[in-house]
């Protein structure tokens, strides 16, 4: 690994059976890469830790369970942390997607379900601030189902949700379930103010359970802020006040949908959940 140092774009580590990481994979065709047969975490590395690494690891956790994936092998957070710092110091801000897949080939039927892992790992750049122009997209829906809120390794539909809005020339889309609910944007959960209260699709909408969402909420609660999760119509989203998205990255703010102008003006506190510390 001694390329890894200096400027790179994108680097993927693997972790072997031996539990030893490096830079050359032992099988490239594996259960995520032919049937997006499990999970992964997109996290922030800043000052030596991974931010938020304890909602991770739960956040794993529960999709490992959900998806009756064994764990015993799974890598601590502290071991990711340690092997990003024993190359890179800590003094880079990295982003890094811990993918986490099933074991074995087989088809349909899986052979075995304990797990293997890689690492992929970019320079980090914080979430754009403003994003100019949303739109609701008509063509991509999210469905609920018993794995919904988990980050699985099958997400088509954000990527042609995200190819879609990126043909139209927008900045960001919005999606919504095949009833009309809305659910959350391209890559990122939504967020919205009306009259002093925010307001977020529930994970019965089957958006994704994020961690920035995880936090936003728990800072909600800890200062006694109203807020309201439920399942609610386009129309109930165009009559806010303020509009923003949340992922691990941070928070942006939509100046428009449609014809519709939105208040962008930064909400510091809630910026402060995202700062590196």
């Amino acid at each position: 690994m001694n390329s890894l140092m200096v400027g790179f774009d994108t680097i993927f580590l693997y972790r072997h059976q031996d539990g030893i990481w490096s830079d050359h994979a032992d099988e490239f065709h594996n259960r995520g890469f032919l049937f997006g047969d499990g999970l992964f975490e997109t996290m922030v590395f800043a000052n030596g830790k991974i931010r938020f690494g304890s909602q991770h690891t739960e956040r794993i956790e529960d999709g490992l369970k959900t998806l009756s994936l064994e764990g015993k092998r799974l890598s601590h957070i502290n071991e990711i942390e340690n092997l990003l710092k024993e190359i890179w110091g800590d003094k880079k801000n990295l982003r890094v997607r811990w993918n986490v897949y099933r074991a074995g080939l087989g088809r349909y039927t899986p052979q075995e379900n304990h797990v293997l892992e890689s690492l992929q790992i970019h320079a980090f750049y914080q979430a754009p601030k403003l994003k100019e122009k949303a739109y609701l997209s008509q063509a991509v829906h999210i469905q609920k189902t018993p794995w919904s809120h988990c980050k699985t390794l099958s997400a088509l539909p954000y990527v042609m949700a995200n190819q879609e809005r990126k043909s139209k020339g927008f900045d960001e889309v919005i999606l919504t379930t095949q009833d009309g609910f809305v659910c959350e944007a391209g890559s990122a959960n939504l967020f919205w103010i009306k009259n002093g209260q925010y307001f977020t699709p529930s994970l019965e909408s089957g958006c994704i359970a994020g961690i920035g969402r995880r936090m936003i909420l728990s800072y909600f609660r800890e200062n006694n802020i109203l807020f309201s999760e439920g399942l609610y119509a386009m129309e109930d989203l165009l009559l806010a006040d303020q509009i923003l998205t949340s992922n691990v990255t941070g928070i942006s703010y939509l100046k428009s949908i449609g014809n519709k102008d939105f208040d962008t003006d930064v909400d510091k506190a809630l910026e402060q959940i995202f700062e590196f510390k």
